[in-house]
């Protein structure tokens, strides 16, 4: 509880007056505020200054106050509330700022309180209080409190299971930083916690067994002895399966998550035994018992624990195939909690199916290399095999898994390429939605695995992209297909496209998106994937414009500023190539850059600013390679005044690239009657200079400043002053040196 801040004067008096009374009314009062469910008069923040005034200003007053309350008190939920208000205060940072009389006073409370108290429910929540003082003495080399000691081994070994409860608790809560202490200061009593913990783990009262496994953990120091160590091992064991089959979940539940933190913190102790421990792990989690899957999975958390210690790492990998193959299953059968979209009621497994993924990830990075692509290709022909396809679905979640770490082994694994991508690829072809999902999203990856296949099996690949896209009628399994089929244009070979037979079927399903207007994202994607084909493949390139022109044009009028980009970008492509088929539609194509052109003056803020570079480009191309289509005289100056580009910066390396060219060959469109519009290009060049390779490459660069050298020297010394009063002080700056040369 934070108590740093500064109280006004006033409130340090109230709170003074409070605390040294002798009434318990305002304290009540503040308990109510605090812990009661129903509403309340006063603020919450009311009773947290209260304390936090108290904690600051009159801490030992504060702690007598409750300690009295807690021995003292007239009703069992003042005695609670009081022990829950000093968990409350966070002792560390009080205790040793008491004087030593406040000190020795509540000692005395805390030992007559221990013999007082008949409320189980109270002595819980006293329990962790308890051991926090302790914690804080024993951390202190010059403190003890052997009395207390003497209190909690008297009541280990008693027959009230009260008493035996409280003790054990208290126990369990100590701190870890004093636990060695404590346990020196016991020593001389191991047998007599040793026996008191044996029959505690064997207790028939599940509260006392699950408290028992907490105190074992916090003192297991003192039974490092193996013989001993063993003996109170195996009865943790065996208590965990007696309360796994005779209570409820939560009673297993809170014992075995103390045997995780043995397994956490005790490496050394535990490595002898834990080969066996994983064992009876599986036996549990197996077990035919109908056990909830929080049950499971408390289990299974001591496999996962050992998975996050080094020393663990070689037990694991140890065990046979056999064995970590039935490890391998429990996480598995966990990703059966996938949700199926008309199925509301499984939303709740969503946590699951997330566990059991991020515990595959970790037993494969433990396990490792050949061993784990082994058991994968053993788990996978199974489970992508099944009729059912909540399994089908799980074998392909642990194949992305998988390819993450090991896709380099998996692709050295014969029987893994054989016997598993085959059975993949039935995937595509998957009855249920999900399945398909899972598929196409997986071939998206960017692994050394997918790019594997993309090499090995693309006329399969192709031929399954264009069979869904021509089949699937879901949208959004339609559009992972297109996805993934766009992730492999943009990674394989252009020799894939070219040898692909039946490449114009993918065409026509690209443009079948595109006329069927099935959504913005899907026509994205379209349209970026046939730029792509028509740019790797020169022959189906001409089929492209021949089939996008009209449809370009079109997509060209969209509202959704990516659709836009890549329409334009395609009509770039189509101009590139100088198709016949561009020529009956040249005027409506420079209708439409107009538009795009005059409506985005301030293009570069706009949300359309890699449109109007894209439309710059088809422009520029336009000059180049259908000259006779056009006022080149008009149309090429035009063109000039919108360079340089800096938005989109594919076309802008283009069309400075184009400019370089033009100007090497003194294309008299762009030079302008009496080289007019040498100076608009000496800017241009400029400024691209002036951004490096940003938006030019290299070579384009080097070409710029030799022009400029070039120009510079042809520019009369006459016209020179004209020229540079007629730019800004930062072009001056750039230009004067070419001028000089």
């Amino acid at each position: 509880m934070e108590s740093d801040k500064e109280f006004p004067t006033e409130l340090q008096s109230i709170t003074f007056q409070i605390l040294s009374s002798n009434e318990t009314a305002h304290m009540e009062a503040i308990f109510y505020d605090l812990f009661s469910p129903e509403p309340k008069p006063k603020p919450h923040s009311e009773a947290l200054a209260f304390l936090q005034c108290s904690k600051k200003h009159h801490p030992d007053l504060l702690f007598i106050k409750l300690f009295f309350l807690l021995r003292c008190g007239a009703t069992r939920l003042t005695r609670a509330n009081s022990a829950r208000t000093l968990h409350l205060l966070s002792q560390p940072d009080i205790w040793p700022k008491l004087k030593p009389i406040a000190q020795a006073s509540l000692k005395a409370h805390f030992t007559a309180y221990l013999q007082e108290e008949t409320s189980l429910h109270v002595l819980r929540l006293v329990a962790p209080v308890l051991a926090e003082t302790l914690s804080i003495i024993y951390k202190d080399h010059q403190q003890h409190w052997p009395e207390v000691l003497d209190f909690l081994l008297s009541f280990t070994a008693s027959n009230d299971d009260k008493s035996r409860e409280t003790a054990l608790l208290v126990f369990a809560n100590l701190h870890k930083d004093c636990r060695l202490r404590v346990s020196n200061a016991l020593r001389g009593s191991v047998p007599v916690l040793r026996t008191s913990f044996m029959e505690s783990l064997g207790s028939s009262n599940a509260d006392i067994q699950v408290a028992a496994f907490g105190a074992v953990v916090s003192l297991v120091r003192l039974f490092s002895d193996p013989c001993v160590f063993h003996e109170l091992l195996r009865a943790m064991m065996v208590a965990a399966f007696a309360l796994l089959h005779g209570s409820d979940g939560s009673y297993f539940q809170r014992a075995f998550a103390e045997m995780v933190r043995l397994v956490m913190e005790e490496p050394a102790l535990l490595k002898p035994y834990a080969s066996d421990m994983v064992v009876d792990v599986l036996q549990i989690v197996e077990s035919d018992a109908g056990l909830s899957i929080e049950t499971q999975q408390a289990a299974f958390e001591l496999v996962m624990a050992m998975t996050e210690v080094e020393d663990y790492a070689t037990v694991l990998k140890s065990h046979n195939h056999q064995t970590l193959v039935r490890v391998f299953m429990i996480p598995m059968k966990m990703l059966l909690f996938v949700e199926d979209e008309d199925d509301k009621k499984e939303k709740d497994g969503c946590g699951v199916y997330k566990v059991g993924l991020k515990w595959l990830n970790r037993l494969c990075l433990t396990v490792g290399g050949d061993i784990v692509v082994n058991i994968g290709c053993h788990i996978l022909k199974i489970f992508l095999d099944s009729q059912y396809w909540k399994k089908r679905h799980a074998g392909i979640a642990f194949l992305t898994v998988l390819s993450k770490d090991f896709s380099d082994e998996m692709v050295m694994s014969e029987n893994f390429l054989m016997e598993v991508v085959t059975k993949f690829f039935k995937s595509f072809q998957d009855c249920h939605d999900r399945v398909r999902l899972a598929a196409f999203s997986f071939m998206q990856m960017p692994t050394n695995f997918v790019e594997a296949m993309h090499v090995l099996y693309h006329h399969r690949l192709m031929h399954a992209f264009a069979a869904a896209l021509d089949t699937t009628q879901n949208y959004k399994v339609k559009e992972q297909t297109a996805s993934a089929m766009l992730f492999f244009l943009k990674t394989t070979l252009p020799d894939s496209l070219t040898l692909y037979k039946n490449a114009d079927v993918i065409i026509n399903n690209f443009l079948s998106i595109l006329k069927g207007k099935q959504g913005a994202k899907l026509r994205s994607i379209a349209l970026v994937s046939l730029n792509i084909i028509a740019q790797q493949c020169h022959e189906l390139a001409h089929k492209y414009c021949a089939s996008y022109l009209p449809i370009l044009l079109e997509e060209c009028e969209d509202n959704n500023s990516e659709i836009k980009e890549e329409a334009t970008r395609g009509i770039r492509i189509c101009a590139e190539f100088g198709t016949p088929h561009l020529k009956p539609l040249v005027n409506r194509i420079l209708s439409y850059l107009s538009s795009v052109l005059i409506k985005e003056p301030n293009h570069s803020i706009s949300e359309n600013a890699k449109v109007y570079d894209i439309a710059v480009s088809v422009l520029g191309r336009i000059c180049e390679f259908h000259r006779d289509t056009i006022d080149g005289s008009k149309i090429v100056p035009a063109w000039l005044s919108c360079l340089p580009l800096k938005n989109d910066l594919i076309e802008a390396k283009l069309m400075h690239e184009q400019l370089c060219l033009m100007v090497a060959r003194l294309d008299k469109d762009l030079s302008g009657a009496g080289n007019q519009n040498l100076l608009k290009v000496l800017v241009v060049f400029i400024e691209v200079v002036d951004n490096g390779d940003k938006l030019a490459s290299p070579q384009t660069i080097k070409q710029m400043n030799n022009l400029l050298r070039q120009l510079g020297r042809n520019i009369p010394c006459t016209a020179i002053n004209t020229v540079l009063f007629s730019l800004n002080d930062r072009q001056r700056e750039l230009l004067l040196p070419f001028l000089a040369s």
